[in-house]
């Protein structure tokens, strides 16, 4: 009985080691309430660690990807805005994500900085910022990106410095 709580207790306490903001918090938390479960019920903490291991694998799988398709949707909204701006018109962007009250949705102001024509593509580069938290907040932070036409219409193509909000999809 001692061991269980031992591992209960340290699964728990790594449950917090993670990034809140991408979600992987409730991959631990979930991975270590059903590999503390399954432990207990074989009494036997390897089976409980290695079904823990698989809860939390999926759910951060899971959640990766929704977060991915949520920032996918502001980037095309960004590349859509883009497309129908001369350089220097500045204009809002916004985008709603059909969550629940509006969770998640975000936009700010744009402004097209230059128009690339090439014989290979047609590009244009785009200051960006974010809406604010509050009312009387700063932007939440000014982006540059390109978007390109394509044969689908206008997608994101860059953005820099904009590692920490767009992580790997850049």
């Amino acid at each position: 009985m001692r061991r269980r709580a031992v591992l209960a207790v340290g699964m728990l306490l790594l449950a917090g080691c993670e990034n809140a903001t991408s979600g992987q918090n409730a991959g631990a938390a979930a991975g270590g309430v059903g590999g503390i479960a399954v432990g207990g019920l074989t009494s036997n903490p390897a089976v409980g660690y290695a079904v823990g291991l698989g809860i939390r694998t999926v759910v951060d799988y899971t959640l990766s990807s929704w977060f991915r398709s949520l920032r996918s949707e502001e980037q095309d909204a960004i590349a859509a805005e883009a497309s129908r701006l001369a350089p220097g018109q500045a204009q809002a962007w916004k985008v709603e994500h059909g969550l629940p009250f509006g969770w998640r949705d975000t936009g700010g102001r744009m402004e097209v900085t230059r128009v690339i024509e090439t014989p290979l593509a047609s590009c244009r580069e785009v200051l960006f910022s974010l809406l604010p938290d509050g009312p009387e907040a700063p932007p939440a932070g000014v982006f540059a990106a390109t978007a390109c036409r394509q044969s689908r219409g206008w997608k994101w193509a860059s953005a820099e410095p904009a590692v920490d909000r767009w992580g790997a999809l850049q």
